[in-house]
């Protein structure tokens, strides 16, 4: 080729230059649409919480608080108050942390609760009891083994019928569970039994 030729265009397109190329089909507009009518949404599975079961093999403590009244009328009155607000706050509307809410909520109206018309001594502190743990030392003014007994087999945050003990009637909530902390006991300082040595060197 010379300088002053120009390059001329091949005669067949490259597509029929090329025998590995097919020629391009152009798309049927009506199978598109029979193919977009034809797929249908898969529908999503609703969402459903696992609830978690914790298991230990150390002996599990629980925190604990109560109201005890001197009659059944009262208990059963305090009862029903404390399960209808809980109930309440079920039907609100739902929000990622409205459990934890809720459960907060109750625990503090039935602090108040306690601390108003409860009759035990743990009325100051909204009816608190502190970590309770089958096998502890009983406070005869606070509890009794049976409502030791009954509360290790109280499900959380669920509020069970008044508890009749020779105390009188106690309404109980569940706060927390854990895995019984054992306190260490203080070790004590050995005793020497003679003098160190090297002490009783002549001046």
């Amino acid at each position: 080729m010379s300088d002053t030729e120009q390059p001329k265009e091949a005669d067949e397109p490259i597509y029929q230059r090329d025998r590995t190329a097919k020629e391009p089909v152009a798309p049927d507009a009506g199978a598109e649409k029979k193919a977009k009518l034809k797929v249908k949404p898969k529908k999503r599975k609703a969402f459903v919480p696992k609830k978690l079961v914790r298991t230990s093999t150390r002996q599990q403590e629980y925190r604990v608080r109560q109201i005890r009244v001197s009659s059944q009328e009262s208990a059963t009155l305090f009862w029903q108050t404390l399960v209808d607000f809980q109930k309440e706050l079920a039907e609100e509307v739902e929000d990622l942390d409205k459990a934890f809410h809720d459960r907060e909520k109750v625990e503090n109206y039935f602090a108040r609760v306690a601390k108003k018309y409860s009759i035990c001594s743990s009325k100051a502190l909204g009816g608190d009891i502190d970590w309770i743990y089958q096998g502890m030392n009983v406070q005869e003014e606070l509890m009794t083994q049976e409502l030791i007994d009954i509360i290790v087999k109280t499900e959380k945050h669920v509020i069970p019928e008044p508890i009749k003990t020779r105390l009188g009637y106690h309404i109980i909530l569940v706060c927390e569970d854990r895995d019984r902390i054992e306190e260490e006991k203080p070790k004590a300082s050995p005793t020497p039994t003679a003098a160190p040595a090297g002490t009783n060197i002549p001046t």
